[in-house]
């Protein structure tokens, strides 16, 4: 499954987190089973995303973890559009059958 981290934080925090996340940056920073995807960033607006793939998204509350004291955080599951498909014809045949 594929999951969207988003997080926000405020000016207050920015330094700290900066640090933080140059130090823990790398290969191991994600638990077992987890594989990154991407990362974006918007320092200007405090804003960063982070899609992860896992089969659980408990391992990505314990990587939230070393963060959640310096930033607020949102967890979604998320399709692609490749994946998406069964979703989009369900809501269709839902507003068809509502017409």
């Amino acid at each position: 499954m594929l999951f969207a981290l988003t997080i926000t934080y405020s000016a207050e925090n920015r330094d700290a987190i900066v640090q933080r996340f140059a130090a823990v940056a790398g290969e191991d920073e994600l638990p077992a089973g987890v594989r990154l995807v991407g990362r974006y960033h918007s320092p200007a607006t405090r804003w960063g995303c982070v899609i992860f793939e896992t089969s659980s998204v408990t391992p990505i509350h314990l990587w939230c973890a070393k963060y959640n004291d310096l930033c607020d955080a949102e967890i979604h599951p998320v399709e692609t559009d490749d994946t998406v498909g069964p979703v989009v014809e369900a809501l269709l045949t839902s507003i068809n059958e509502a017409k």
